[in-house]
């Protein structure tokens, strides 16, 4: 009985440390598919090629700024700058063109209107960095009319969410100079028409007045 009893245990002593061996290794190898997905997922999330325009409405402005340094090294511009993500003074690239003009680039990882202050930022910024021209790249396909209108005013260029999805297109398919024709073109100036609107005073022969100030000669 006791020989029984020692032959029993001793079955189910190397069973339990087969199934030991198989758990850990089965855990082993739980991990390393665990660890591959994820490879494959950040992969896919910084990889140029397979980010989609959802993939930019989620990034975050500091990444949307490396996406765009990327994007723009990767369609051909090779004098290219990042600036420090704070304190840029208003301009996140500096990139120069085949020619020579050096051009300041404000990243918009925009979900609401690009209003007037983007291109207040740049065109201040490119006095800054001493750029001949001011660009805003932006994910926003709402850009209000005054933004438009001093754009046009200041030469400043504006790609928006279209503009940008073109771009991207294109760097897909490998058309490296189509893309590069792109942004060239929208720091061309902006077809804009520009309608100042001033407001003259009337200034009588001895009482100068505007709104209820005024002042007696």
């Amino acid at each position: 009985m006791i020989g029984a009893s020692y032959i029993f245990y001793k079955g189910m002593k190397a069973m339990l440390e087969e199934l030991w061996l198989l758990g850990i290794i089965s855990i082993i190898l739980l991990v390393i598919v665990i660890l591959i997905g994820a490879a494959k997922l950040k992969q896919k999330k910084y990889d140029l090629q397979k980010i989609s325009m959802k993939d930019i409405d989620r990034m975050s402005g500091y990444e949307f700024e490396d996406y765009l340094y990327v994007l723009l090294a990767a369609i051909g511009i090779e004098t290219l700058y990042i600036t420090k993500k704070s304190r840029d003074f208003g301009a996140d690239l500096i990139f120069e063109s085949n020619d020579g003009v050096r051009i300041a680039v404000q990243a918009k990882r925009y979900s609401d209107k690009l209003g007037l202050k983007a291109v207040q930022e740049i065109h201040t910024a490119c006095s800054f960095y001493q750029a001949n021209k001011g660009l805003i790249i932006t994910n926003s396909s709402q850009i209000s009319d005054p933004c438009y209108q001093l754009a046009a005013a200041t030469q400043v260029g504006i790609i928006d969410r279209d503009g940008l999805q073109a771009i991207i297109q294109y760097m897909k398919k490998g058309k490296m100079e189509s893309a590069y024709q792109m942004i060239l073109e929208a720091t061309s100036g902006q077809h804009y028409q520009n309608k100042v609107d001033l407001e003259l005073f009337e200034i009588e022969q001895r009482v100068i007045k505007a709104g209820e100030f005024f002042y007696r000669r």
